[in-house]
């Protein structure tokens, strides 16, 4: 059962209507009034009450606060705020607002300690490599199907390094990545015959958009399309995670 300590609050007025945002994460909007913390920002606490825009609202800033979950949470986990207020596991470079003292799921309010901490919960990467020979890929379906890379975190970045060039023309496959059945927004890379070649040329994938975060236990696949069966070439998919 949800319980509270109040160690420090801080009072604020409401930048908007949040009469309905009690226990959600809220940070100090540009005019210095309490505003709904938006996804990853730097939130200064939890909202303790119900206070309508232009009136008074508190916010517990430091201690033992109940608040609304956004998503599946493990006790021990570090929380920062969805694109509604709400505490899931920290992902990427979203900020650190809490730790998580009671399981429990989406929607549901639960005990949280507040922390100090509002860096980045982390700004360290690391590159997944994957060798990919050009001429396996003979029809649309997986090059790779459900890695789990056992951490949390945010796909920035997708290209594909040339290592053995093209020669036959005409030859091409689009890549995607997805997260568990969920394409990313962004990250697909077109391949052909023109672009795979000199040795070392690079194709970068378009921009990455959103659906690109994913937890320890979410699965990372590669998907090919619209293949027109090379002959020849190998490279490496690299896949930039934050």
């Amino acid at each position: 059962m949800a319980w509270e300590k109040p160690l420090e609050q801080i009072s604020l007025i409401a930048a908007a209507d949040l009469s309905a945002k009690q226990y959600y994460a809220v940070k100090v909007d540009s005019n210095g009034k309490a505003a709904l913390a938006g996804a990853g920002e730097n939130a200064i606490g939890i909202l303790q009450d119900m206070p309508t825009a232009g009136n008074v609202g508190n916010v517990m800033s430091l201690g033992v606060s109940k608040a609304v979950y956004g998503a599946t949470v493990t006790a021990g986990q570090n929380l920062s705020a969805d694109a509604n207020g709400k505490l899931i596991p920290t992902a990427g470079s979203a900020a650190v607002i809490a730790v998580a003292l009671e399981s429990g799921s989406a929607n549901e309010i639960h005990s949280v300690l507040l922390v100090t901490r509002t860096a980045t919960g982390s700004n360290s990467g690391m590159i997944l490599s994957i060798p990919i020979k050009l001429a396996k890929i003979a029809a649309a379906g997986d090059v790779v199907t459900n890695y789990t890379a056992g951490i949390s975190g945010t796909i920035k970045k997708v290209s594909f390094v040339v290592t053995d060039p093209v020669t036959t023309a005409g030859k091409a496959a689009t890549l995607n990545l997805e997260i568990g059945t969920t394409n990313l927004t962004g990250g697909v890379v077109s391949l052909t015959s023109a672009n795979c070649t000199p040795l070392g040329a690079v194709i970068d994938g378009t921009a990455i958009t959103g659906n690109n975060v994913f937890g320890s236990t979410d699965s990372i696949s590669v998907e090919a399309s619209s293949v027109t069966a090379f002959t020849e070439g190998e490279g490496m998919l690299l896949i930039v995670i934050q």
